[in-house]
């Protein structure tokens, strides 16, 4: 498998200590623990990008090779504070609300809004079932059930897909295609043959058509009467993104794909490993995927063209959740830090501290050009100004477990066991 070429972002590949710098955590772990800590941490970062700090900033020392006494003196000390830094973080935490304006328990599970908001808001529930919600009330304007019960086989709802006047939701045995405006089923498709992996993620809907992936395969269908069209090339798996008349899908053995929309035909296949989602923004592919060398995540821009690299730009440490887009700015989540880079350019625009959980759970993030929104893990969502990375106001719902996040405008929603909560300015109401 290829990887990018790295272009390195001063400042993208530093290893952080966060949440460590106050006296009583700093003193309650010996010195010699300590440095072990810092060296270990020095030596995460490759040579190359220590030595790409700017004019007038300390360079560290030529990395060393770190012998196992040291790692493991690092490890337990890293352990020691992380727990002195996690009953602190509690000790101090206190109860605050962002500006709610409505919650239900009347649904539950994984959300998403279609283009056009007068169809609604959509929540694929922990239930079997799919609901449709006023996005300015929270009201339930329909139900449909699309599953049994099964919160094992889809850990916080099966994932929908709306848009062109549908919902779409693919379940362990079917795919299900319903009226947006009514919640009537259009059509079903079952299963062709059992295949490992089943239905490897949610479906997208566009131009005419549904796409999913089964097993290893994309299928598209289409929209008005649920004919198959097109079977892609086995090798694709979680990862599926449809912009601009393209399918694009990533898996092994075949790393990237771009298929024809409307045929299947191949159009480009790169090598590359891919390790999250897909996101179609503007005139870039953007992907996230792991480096040759290090425990770090790259996160680049292709041409949706051609498959030919824009540019890459590192960040040390996994990511959190998956990458978001709006405006001129890629976001992403690692560790407790959220970033903001230039889609154009994949320069760095800002960074902000999301102060990540100790709680149990999926951290999240969705962005517009209205603000940026990401749970912490920890029961928190943070909202931060788009432009600045400056925070607006966090909520603490202390919800836990699988959270899903959808946003337009100034309007938030998220969606996880608990039910539904919006925050944030009252969506405008539809026209007629």
């Amino acid at each position: 498998m290829i990887f990018f070429r790295i272009r390195h972002n001063p400042g993208a590949g530093c290893a952080v200590l966060s949440g460590v710098n106050d006296d009583a955590r700093r003193d309650a772990v010996p010195d010699e623990a300590r440095d072990a800590v810092l060296d270990v941490a020095r030596d995460a970062v490759p040579e190359d990008v220590r030595e790409a700090a700017p004019d007038g900033v300390p360079t560290p020392p030529a990395r060393r090779l770190v012998n196992r006494r040291r790692l493991l003196t690092g490890a337990a000390a890293l352990g020691a504070l992380a727990a002195a830094a996690g009953v602190n973080e509690w000790a101090r935490r206190k109860s605050s609300h962002g500006p709610r304006l409505w919650r239900t328990t009347a649904a539950s599970g994984r959300l998403v809004l279609s283009a056009d908001r007068r169809q609604g808001l959509y929540a694929s529930g922990f239930d079997g079932w799919v609901r449709a919600l006023d996005p300015r009330t929270g009201e339930v304007r329909w139900s449909r059930t699309v599953s049994t019960p099964d919160a094992a086989a889809a850990p916080g709802g099966w994932p929908p897909a709306a848009g062109d006047g549908v919902v779409c939701v693919a379940t362990d045995t079917r795919l299900r295609v319903l009226d947006a405006a009514s919640g009537e089923q259009r059509w079903e498709a079952a299963l062709p043959d059992w295949s490992e992996g089943g239905w490897r993620q949610g479906p997208a809907v566009g131009g005419g058509s549904v796409f999913a992936v089964y097993g290893s395969s994309v299928r598209c269908y289409d929209l008005a009467t649920g004919e198959p069209r097109w079977t892609g090339p086995a090798g694709a798996s979680a990862a599926l993104a449809l912009g601009g008349g393209t399918v694009y899908a990533a898996g092994r053995p075949r790393g990237l794909l771009a298929l024809d929309a409307r045929t299947g035909e191949r159009l480009w296949e790169r090598d590359l490993v891919v390790s999250g989602p897909l996101t179609v923004h503007r005139d870039a592919l953007l992907v996230s995927s792991p480096p040759e060398t290090m425990a770090s995540t790259i996160v680049g821009a292709l041409d949706p063209a051609t498959g030919a690299q824009l540019w890459a730009s590192v960040q040390h440490g996994e990511l959190s959740c998956p990458l978001s887009a709006a405006g001129r700015t890629v976001y992403m989540g690692g560790g407790d830090r959220l970033f903001g880079l230039d889609t154009t350019t994949g320069d760095w625009v800002w960074k902000a501290n999301t102060f990540a959980g100790r709680k149990g759970g999926t951290p999240a993030m969705v962005a517009t050009e209205d603000g940026v929104y990401a749970w912490s893990g920890d029961g928190r969502l943070w909202a931060f100004d788009p432009s600045t990375g400056g925070m607006r106001w966090q909520d603490d719902s202390e919800e836990v477990g699988r959270i899903s996040l959808a946003a337009a405008g100034g309007t938030v929603y998220q969606g996880g066991p608990g039910g539904v909560l919006a925050l944030g300015a009252l969506p405008a109401a539809p026209s007629a």
